[in-house]
């Protein structure tokens, strides 16, 4: 995602204590408000950032700056009424502390409804699902602060205290047996420019064209740094919004004409704002690199099905060698496991039940061409999952997933989780992401 030109205002204490902040690396910096100039000297990138003197701030700059970052608390309020009477929007006012990192403000609307800003951020709290997706953005923002400025030498042993309150069992980076215990590893150890590109839903799709040809994508319609970009009035009736940078992020659009756009609106800037290798704990390095966007794709139904069907395929040293089938996403999801001759496999994860008549789910009709496009894009991995959609008899790609839920999932069926370990084989270790 773009950097924000931000003006910076605090004392000379709280100034140099956010410029200490990782997070602070966020954004480029115009200038720094303070009173006190011959006690503020602030140099980044080899380069003394200029001193501006709020009380007499240009108006012009409200046009070239995309927030202010205000670092001193004590004076919240006063600052507040200032930059309000100088004509700024609420939004644009970023409050942040040393002890919690990003500050909230809330006002309430005429109708009674919370409307809350963070880092940029607006919500507006109506219901207990809004409340819900308000603590967890904040929660997200926190850990994301935190792992930041946290020494990298460190990351493996909070994964692996992380891993043992989640499997109850211990984790030793010099005796990694089980499929999830190697996930860990390479979480950490194999965070390449490759796979970095490769999650990234939008560069994603340069590569399938190289390899596989672009016939089996989905129609692309358009690509944004902000969603106050988006011209609506081009795109269909039926699309689909999506962040590039992670899992879970999307907004299905069935009518464009009546779908709640402050709500998609709200969801996906929390989104940007997160870099996802660090907002569950995961680690998942890789996502560190991408520069988050906005994507839109062409809302895509199979006949009447209410959902599509996921055909996932486990990628073991570049050679497909399970499909991992979802179905019933409307009402319970199921998840079962078939070899590549189409056979159930008596694999069962903990969060999710196999279906109850598995041998009904029918194979693809396009399954070996599948294979043959799965094979295509894992090769040279030493493991991803790659996946596909069949609609209207055609085939389409879905994402290359290198740490399917980031390791964390525990299977129910014994000896599952040992015998996919033994498929695979770690790579040789990678230098960490610049974090």
């Amino acid at each position: 995602m773009k950097k924000k030109k931000v003006l910076v205002h605090g004392t000379p204490d709280s100034l140099k204590k956010f410029f200490s902040d990782a997070l602070s690396f966020d954004y480029e910096v115009a200038a720094i408000l303070s009173e006190s100039f011959d006690k503020v000297s602030i140099v980044r990138g080899g380069k003394e950032l200029d001193i501006l003197p709020s009380q007499s701030l240009p108006k012009f700059i409200q046009r070239i700056i995309d927030a202010v970052i205000i670092t001193d608390s004590n004076a919240r309020d006063a600052v507040i009424n200032f930059f309000l009477k100088q004509g700024f929007d609420i939004r644009k006012l970023i409050f942040w502390n040393e002890t919690n990192g990003w500050e909230k403000v809330e006002f309430k609307s005429s109708d009674n409804t919370r409307i809350a800003y963070v880092n940029g951020l607006e919500f507006h709290i109506q219901n207990e699902a809004d409340e819900k997706f308000f603590k967890d953005a904040l929660s997200r923002l926190k850990r994301v602060r935190t792992y930041r400025n946290t020494d990298p030498k460190l990351y493996p042993a909070i994964l692996a205290q992380d891993f043992q309150k989640k499997h109850n069992r211990p984790l030793d980076f010099n005796n990694l047996k089980t499929f999830t215990e190697k996930m860990q590893w390479i979480k950490l150890y194999d965070a390449t420019t490759l796979k970095s590109r490769l999650a990234d839903k939008f560069l994603v799709r340069s590569w399938v064209t190289e390899k596989i040809g672009a016939q089996y994508l989905i129609p692309f319609l358009g690509v944004w740094d902000n969603f106050d970009d988006i011209d609506f009035s081009v795109l269909p009736d039926q699309f689909v919004l999506k962040c590039n940078h992670g899992s879970g992020m999307n907004v299905v659009v069935r009518d464009k004409y009546s779908f709640d756009k402050q709500r998609a609106r709200e969801r996906i800037n929390a989104w940007l704002a997160q870099d996802f290798s660090f907002c569950w704990n995961n680690f998942e390095l890789h996502y560190t690199r991408i520069n988050r966007k906005i994507i839109a794709e062409k809302f895509m139904q199979d006949g009447d099905a209410p959902n599509l069907t996921d055909y996932k395929f486990w990628c073991f040293g570049g050679k497909p060698t399970y499909c991992k089938v979802i179905t019933g996403r409307t009402q319970s999801a199921r998840l079962d496991y078939f070899d590549m001759n189409w056979q159930h496999m008596n694999f069962e994860q903990n969060n999710r039940p196999n279906s109850e008549h598995p041998e009904q789910i029918p194979k693809p009709k396009n399954f070996e061409l599948m294979k043959t496009l799965a094979a295509k894009l894992a090769e040279g991995f030493a493991f991803v999952r790659v996946d596909f959609y069949e609609i209207g008899g055609r085939v389409y790609f879905g994402e290359m997933t290198f740490t399917p839920g980031a390791g964390n999932f525990s299977f129910k069926s014994e000896g599952t989780d040992e015998h996919l370990g033994t498929l695979l084989t770690l790579p040789k270790a990678s230098p960490f992401p610049r974090i």
